[in-house]
């Protein structure tokens, strides 16, 4: 089993605790996949633009949609996550 260290919402601090707050306002929570980025808030925040941009805002599908969508594939695809 792998490991990755990652920091907490309660200890991020600086440009990741900016981050972490947007997230939390997007999903209600920091998703693991989000926080195994945690040591690298440079990276992390354009990702987070990326599927903010992506997956969030509505264009030619509402969320809802894409997120029926999403969980599909990752039935699919037989993705535990």
């Amino acid at each position: 089993m792998s490991f990755i260290a990652t920091i907490s919402m309660g200890q991020a601090d600086g440009e990741l605790s900016k981050v972490y707050e947007e997230i939390n306002e997007a999903f209600g929570m920091v998703p693991a996949v989000f926080q195994s980025m945690s040591l690298r808030p440079d990276l992390l925040q354009p990702l987070f633009l990326f599927v903010k941009r992506l997956m969030l805002e509505e264009h030619a599908l509402p969320r809802t949609t894409k997120e029926l969508l999403a969980a599909n594939v990752s039935k699919l695809n037989a993705c535990a996550y």
